[in-house]
């Protein structure tokens, strides 16, 4: 999902550092909508989750684009770059956290409930891709079990500009020349690592940075030219339309069953890019379509919406699992656009604006510090109440104890995390019973000795 700032000449909606073109939000509307249909009902577009490909180009291009040219300018600073990126993100995705693990604790079991507090602590640190990529597949993951599983794109999106300005800032002054053929050599690299490992790890090639890194930097070229020139060329001019026409098929010929990204993910990414062409195509019918006024308001308010969307889904399907389908959509659909419509208007844009202020840089690194120290122990002490398991030490020393004092008989609870799961049930189950519980089970392990008589991780 991207995360990037929408930039603009004065007098357009927002204001910046880059030219503003309405249709890339219109783009940023398609890409979210796919989205948000493919999670409301796969059945409507089977391929709808490439629209986080498309995200992931366009924020390359505009983040690149700003980086570029602050560079220009000679007014490039890391400190500015990370006051954006937190003004941008972090209001908004800590609203949302607050409402979705509060919802959480009222409708999800114990288990769940620890669940969604561990993974609000992996994305508020921006590290969820790598929880979910050793949790499971992301498309048969149990959805409404998984509030933050969208939390994902956001996290690969942070690494990569944890190490991206580096990279950019001195491949600018120490070979600025080769700037683009030094980012379309490492887009290759990483496009080449995302095909080998779709073939032999298609969970690690989904989640993991190095093979989504060049989607990004597909964007991240196209914005070092310096400016966008007049074409005369009919080929040219089409270049949004076709990228608009590859999208589409993108949409409808991949599905959760094929092995993605690899090859199938240069279908979304080469239509974008052919959107993002640097030449002027202002008059062209693509560029026209997607600038239509509602549609780029739908892309700007883009972040909110994928933010709210995936939280609100699970949450209604969790609690109205026995509901029609019908009922569940509509419910779906109409919270969705109230909190994203509420969310962007009175949280996002104008929290953008106040902690964009370089004046209240101080601020806009405290609200980071307060989420990091807020956000990680909060969803832990979620966890910790909420999920009963044992260590290989606790195991070693007969086991974690409760109800000790009953002596009508022990329950003793054996396995792995599917066992440890059931953990808070067993601790009712076995004070109701007036029995003792022994939990020897262990998280991503093995409770009985080898061979050697040590114990060790599965």
């Amino acid at each position: 999902m991207v995360a990037s700032s929408s930039t603009a000449k004065v007098g357009s909606p927002v204001s910046g550092s880059i030219e503003y073109r309405p249709a890339i939000d219109g783009l940023r509307a398609v890409a979210v909508l796919a989205v948000f249909m493919f999670h409301l009902k796969r059945g409507l577009l089977s391929g709808g989750f490439v629209g986080v490909d498309i995200f992931f180009v366009i924020s390359g291009y505009l983040i690149t684009s700003i980086i570029f040219r602050d560079c220009e300018r000679n007014r490039f600073s890391y400190i500015r770059f990370y006051q954006r990126r937190i003004a941008r993100l972090l209001p908004a995705f800590s609203t949302v956290a607050i409402f979705t693990i509060a919802g959480a604790s009222f409708i999800y079991s114990n288990q769940d409930l620890a669940s969604a507090g561990a993974t609000l602590s992996a994305a508020a640190a921006y590290v969820a891709n790598l929880k979910f990529m050793l949790q499971g597949n992301y498309f048969v993951i149990s959805p409404d079990a998984q509030p933050f599983l969208h939390c994902w794109s956001l996290s690969v999106e942070e690494q990569f500009y944890m190490l991206f300005p580096a990279i950019f800032v001195l491949v600018y002054w120490k070979g600025r020349e080769y700037r683009a053929q030094v980012l379309a050599a490492l887009c290759g690299v990483s496009l080449l690592f995302c095909i080998v490992l779709t073939h032999f790890r298609p969970g690690w090639a989904f989640y993991l940075l190095p093979s989504r890194a060049w989607e990004l930097l597909a964007g991240s070229i196209f914005a070092t030219f310096t400016e966008r020139k007049p074409t005369t060329s009919r080929v040219i001019a089409s270049l949004p339309f076709i990228g608009l026409v590859l999208i589409l098929i993108s949409f409808f010929v991949i599905s959760a069953n094929q092995a993605f990204p690899g090859f199938l993910a240069l279908l979304p990414v080469a239509g974008t890019v052919c959107f993002m062409t640097p030449y002027d195509t202002s008059g062209s019918f693509g560029e026209r379509l997607l600038s239509w006024g509602p549609l780029a308001l739908v892309g700007r308010m883009s972040y909110s919406l994928y933010l709210w969307h995936w939280p609100v889904f699970s949450l209604v399907d969790y609690k109205f699992y026995s509901e029609s389908a019908p009922f569940r959509i509509a419910l779906k659909v109409t919270v969705s656009i109230v909190a994203t419509v509420l969310c962007f208007f009175f949280i996002e844009r104008p929290s953008r604006r106040f902690l964009n202020n370089p004046s209240r840089r101080p601020m806009a690194f405290a609200l980071l510090a307060c989420s990091l120290l807020t956000f990680i122990p909060l969803g832990l002490a979620i966890r910790n109440a909420d999920y009963v398991n044992a260590s290989i030490r606790n195991v070693a020393g007969g086991g974690v104890h409760f109800n000790e004092s009953a002596k009508s008989g022990t329950i003793i609870l054996m396995g792995d995390s599917n066992a440890s799961m059931y953990g808070t049930m067993m601790k009712d189950v076995a004070k109701q019973l007036g029995l003792r519980l022994t939990v020897i089970s262990v998280d991503a392990g093995d409770p009985l000795p080898h061979s050697s008589g040590r114990w060790s991780p599965l």
